[in-house]
């Protein structure tokens, strides 16, 4: 077995797993606690594990040193175990804290393993009575708090990613208007009632479309029909949507001028690059962990209602049929919490620039 020692309060091992498998934006949200494991362990490999639909925003985590990308479920996924199962692993990391990912942890054969827990007894506490049991910590910060054990201390970090070079000098090409700092807006999510309505989003392109041009990013199928119409209207407004690996998106995000995104991975991805951010949230509350974390110019935009929350994560449907958490959000509400988010970026870069 192998055997792992602490000196000094410094973590010394020569191999390390980390496993997340999914999604997008838990996967940039475990940055905080990779950094803070690479400090604990600072010659240790740091290898970290994944489904292949998330390795390419892996290899972009700083301080990870390799992405093993594996199958989700089927043969494809043993035949993974077994392959990790014949390498050698001193410390075990399971971000993920499912039934798969404990699979992936026990191939490894490591007596150290240290695995998060999510709060879900506690969440559902929340959602039934609205009654808060305990703090509820942003999701970074659970990371953090699970590898405490080997010495990972919270420093500060916020979200990061190393920047994807080829992909930024492809997109140029491609699409010149980058150049003008774009407008992006992300309208889709994997759960209805974290969607803003289309018809906003469309009101919303055709007002910014007359400053700056407008991307429009996110899945095939995730172009709201009214946004899509607009998109035909103008020349200004450019559908993505089903076109970026991730690494363009990423590239991409970072030459916005503003984005304007819901409860979604991209969202995540907007914040790790620093770009001036709109956050519109409607089922979904902070206490779950997802807010934007340690952001600097980011607004996130929601309604007071008795209602909120009424899932973790989302759904097909409002429970109540009125949809009023996205709804009651207005565009206007949007524009003005851009004007604030672009203003307060600015000063930044003036700040920057006097240092």
């Amino acid at each position: 077995m192998p055997v792992v020692m602490i000196y000094f309060g410094t973590l010394m091992a020569t191999r390390i797993g980390i496993v997340r498998l999914s999604s997008l934006g838990d996967i940039v949200l475990t940055g905080p606690a990779v950094r803070g494991l690479r400090r604990a362990c600072p010659d240790a490999t740091l290898v970290f594990l994944t489904t292949i639909p998330y390795r390419d925003v892996a290899n972009l985590l700083p301080e990870v040193d390799e992405v093993i990308a594996v199958e989700r479920r089927g043969d494809g996924f043993y035949k993974a175990c077994r392959e990790i199962a014949a390498q050698h692993w001193d410390l075990a990391a399971d971000l993920q804290g499912s039934r798969r990912s404990r699979t992936l942890t026990q191939a490894m054969h490591t007596s150290s393993v240290l695995r998060y827990t999510p709060p879900r007894l506690r969440r559902s506490i929340f959602l039934l009575t609205r009654v808060q049991i305990g703090r509820f910590e942003p999701v970074p910060l659970r990371y953090l708090r699970t590898l405490s054990p080997w010495g990972v201390k919270d420093e500060g970090d916020g979200l990061e990613l190393r920047q994807p070079e080829a992909p930024a000098a492809s997109l140029r090409t491609d699409y010149p208007w980058l150049r003008t700092e774009p407008m992006i807006l992300v309208p889709g999510s994997k759960h209805a009632t974290k969607q803003w309505p289309g018809s906003y989003w469309a009101e919303l392109a055709a007002r910014a479309a007359a400053e700056r041009p407008v991307a429009v990013v996110g899945l095939p199928g995730e172009m709201p029909p009214a946004l899509k119409a607009e998109a035909e209207r103008h020349d200004s407004v450019h559908d993505l949507t089903g076109r970026l690996s991730i690494p363009d998106l990423i590239a991409l995000l970072s030459r916005a001028g503003a984005v304007v995104s819901g409860d979604t991975g991209p969202m995540h991805l907007a914040v790790a690059v620093g770009a001036p951010l709109v956050a519109i949230f409607g089922p979904t509350v902070e206490q779950f962990g997802f807010f934007p974390f340690r952001a600097h110019s980011v607004q996130v935009l929601q309604q007071d209602l008795w209602c909120r929350p009424c899932t973790p994560h989302g759904s097909a449907r409002c429970p109540l049929g009125h949809h009023r958490c996205m709804r009651d959000t207005t565009v206007e509400d949007v524009m003005r919490a851009l004007q604030r988010v672009m203003k307060n970026a600015d000063a930044e870069d003036q700040d920057a620039g006097r240092e």
